[in-house]
């Protein structure tokens, strides 16, 4: 079910046909959408507050309609206003009846255990219950929300001004509407190159009865080894030296008393 087709109509006007649609909250550079597009979703909207890492999806060409590059912090007004718009837009210009998919990966220095700075971090937590009210709104046929694997444990402040875990916020907002699953997992496991520990938190509304939670992690994997994934790379003896057939292969440069 909801399969995408893109058609050009001789105006040039794009019309879609039964598409998959999807909004990103805390988008970034808009890296972590990238499986969605290449599997046939359309982006009705992506937030990021940085102007500069929207710039990249932008050039990626992410979005159909300009409007749904929002540039802004979710607790504002008239960012929420400009999301609930987009999907307006849909609902009317390609007969959507909802959205499919929403994906909120919530800024995670006040739950990391990396971070060593940190104090207060309720306020900056909290932009997790803005995740919900957003979801509670657009109903979605899914949502996930993806962090550190300290995230359900973590305190915020819920939409009643009370103190209780994000688990507890989202049970307390969301169960009622949606199944939901709260997994750990690590990403190797799945096919990534890096070890990385992470919580993800999918919930499938109660009317969609042909699909659980579980249902929507792909197989298990063999985990990768490390001379697979890098070792086809030149050797980068220099600190600052580039390698010449790509960028992203280069020797950062730090303090040197680090070195040894």
């Amino acid at each position: 079910m909801f399969i995408g087709d893109l058609f050009e109509l001789s105006m040039g006007e794009k019309v879609l046909k039964n598409p998959i649609t999807y909004i990103s909250l805390f988008s970034g550079a808009g890296i972590g959408c990238l499986g969605f597009l290449r599997e046939g979703f359309y982006c009705v909207a992506t937030v990021e507050i940085l102007d500069k890492r929207l710039k990249f999806q932008k050039y990626n060409n992410k979005c159909i309609y300009p409007s749904g590059y929002i540039n802004g912090d979710i607790r504002d007004a008239q960012v929420k206003a400009s999301i609930f718009n987009e999907v307006k837009k849909w609902k009317t210009n390609f007969k959507i009846t909802g959205l499919d998919v929403l994906i909120a990966t919530p800024p995670c220095q006040g739950m990391s255990v990396a971070n060593h700075k940190k104090k207060d971090e309720k306020a900056r937590n909290s932009l997790v219950v803005e995740s919900i009210k957003i979801t509670k709104e657009l109903k979605p046929r899914f949502f996930i929300f993806e962090n550190v694997k300290t995230f359900l444990s973590t305190q915020c402040t819920d939409n009643d001004g009370s103190d209780r875990s994000i688990r507890e916020a989202i049970e307390l907002n969301l169960a009622g509407e949606y199944n939901i699953s709260y997994q750990v997992i690590n990403f190797k496991d799945y096919g990534s190159p890096s070890s990385r520990t992470r919580t993800l938190v999918i919930g499938v509304r109660k009317d969609i009865l042909e699909v659980t939670p579980y249902d929507i992690l792909p197989n298990l994997q063999k985990e990768e080894i490390l001379s697979k994934t890098i070792g086809g790379l030149r050797s980068l003896k220099e600190m600052g030296e580039i390698d010449p057939k790509g960028i992203y292969h280069h020797f950062r440069p730090y303090n040197k008393e680090m070195l040894r």
